[in-house]
């Protein structure tokens, strides 16, 4: 459109000679704005969600003690009363921890124009603020959306604890850095994950084992230790669809990286869900179908042979817990508690229950407004898997049904009932698709 290309370099140009003429004489006559105003009319707006920036938090002064690292920008901070014996192992895990993410692929964070006395990141052993990563404020030269951050570790962590603690720390301040607009559940599932890759640890709590014991709860948003549960999540999607150890996950947290040039805020979307959905659906999978396995897959922790990594991953008390145990036929049960987006329950029957039936007949019945997933899965005396069949995912009607003809070799029964959302969830919201069912279970007809 020739047309309009002049007209608007017509009108840009003489908006530079009214600024030049009117700063000359001293008088703006509001030239900044009318260009503004321009631009805001031949410029695509963004009209998507929008997250506050991180809030720049003063650096803790009272950590008066410094160690530099030889090696790489790298510098622990610590409070009088920490002893060097500790900052040193502090440094050490430090040290390992940007190595091995270096040789990861993922990026150093953001420099932080010498704030904590100079170009490198910064861990603070102090009690002045909580263990967590923060922000100085946003990086206005970078391209893309980048925040300058430091870590904070509380100095009284055990000393076996340092090097995963250490490590998490580092790699929130990392995450934080490389996408200030990620919620911090995020931040703090990665963190854990990446902690176990590199240190065998799910981060610096136990949040992991009290996600496997709430099976109820949803992935990262709703997860244990404020997210930090959600780690299993991205370990299975990890084995599930890595090339190269690692490299999904790092890709993903890539393809949600962005840009805000206007308005307040940064931009929301993508965010992770978005960009795991993406991801997983062009290598021909399907996002549903790998939390419809996950939910399977997490309850032969502690339980049968372990054959799958992320189940010997976790230890063996880590189970997740039987919601019912059905004694009788036919018997119907309503759930004791709703569950979250892609939270789980596992309701069981023993062989005794059915005395030799051949088939028995299950239905499924969840309230409206979110998908479902219902499978059973046969196991055999040592807990191990026989066979499973799963139910088409539930439409707007929320009821499945499944014909189960039992294995000779089956001693067990065991339903698997997932919440699968109407939609992706939002970490940075609170749970909206809390939801029960009830099951019914009865002998088939031969």
């Amino acid at each position: 459109m020739p047309w309009v290309k002049s007209n608007l370099v017509c009108i840009a140009l003489a908006i530079a000679l009214q600024t030049q003429t009117a700063q000359a004489q001293g008088d703006l006559l509001g030239a900044d704005e009318m260009a503004e105003a321009i631009v805001s009319m031949t410029s695509l707006v963004w009209t998507g969600p929008r997250t506050p920036t991180p809030s720049p938090v003063r650096r803790p002064g009272a950590a008066s003690l410094v160690i530099r690292s030889p090696h790489a920008l790298l510098t622990v901070h610590a409070d009088p009363s920490v002893s060097q014996h500790t900052m040193r192992a502090a440094m050490a895990a430090l040290e390992h921890a940007r190595a091995r993410l270096d040789a990861m692929g993922w990026p150093a964070p953001i420099s932080d124009g010498d704030l904590g006395g100079g170009p490198d990141v910064d861990l603070y052993l102090t009690a002045a603020l909580p263990p967590d990563a923060y922000s100085d404020g946003m990086a206005s030269w970078a391209y893309l959306d980048r925040a300058s951050t430091f870590a904070v570790l509380d100095p009284a962590t055990p000393t076996a604890m340092l090097d995963a603690c250490v490590t998490a720390a580092y790699t929130e301040a990392l995450l934080m850095s490389i996408d200030p607009a990620e919620a911090r559940t995020w931040r703090r599932a990665t963190a854990a994950w990446l902690t176990w890759e590199l240190t065998g640890r799910f981060g610096c709590s136990d949040a992991v084992a009290r996600q496997q014991a709430e099976p109820f709860r949803s992935w990262v948003g709703g997860a244990a230790g404020d997210g930090a549960g959600g780690a299993l999540w991205l370990a299975y999607l990890s084995a599930r669809h890595d090339t190269v150890s690692g490299r999904f996950i790092r890709d993903v947290w890539g393809l949600a990286s962005q840009r805000t040039w206007e308005g307040t805020g940064l931009r929301g979307d993508p965010d992770l869900w978005s960009a795991i959905e993406t991801a997983v659906e062009q290598s021909g999978d399907r996002l549903l179908d790998n939390v419809e396995e996950l939910a399977v897959l997490r309850w032969f922790v502690g339980r049968g042979d372990p054959r799958d990594a992320v189940v010997t991953a976790l230890d063996g008390d880590a189970k997740v817990p039987i919601s019912r145990q059905l004694k009788r036929l036919p018997t119907r049960v309503i759930a004791h508690r709703p569950l979250e987006s892609f939270g789980s329950a596992y309701v069981v029957i023993n062989a005794a229950t059915w005395n030799g039936s051949s088939r028995l007949r299950a239905w499924l019945r969840g309230e409206y407004g979110v998908r479902w997933s219902f499978a059973a899965v046969q196991l055999d005396e040592r807990n191990n898997e026989i066979r499973r069949i799963a139910a088409p995912h539930t439409g707007p009607t929320p009821n499945a049904y499944l014909p189960i003809d039992i294995d000779d070799a089956t001693q067990r029964l065991l339903f698997v009932v997932t919440n699968l959302s109407n939609a992706l969830p939002d970490a940075d919201e609170p749970e909206v698709h809390q939801r029960s069912f009830e099951l019914i279970v009865d002998r088939g007809n031969r």
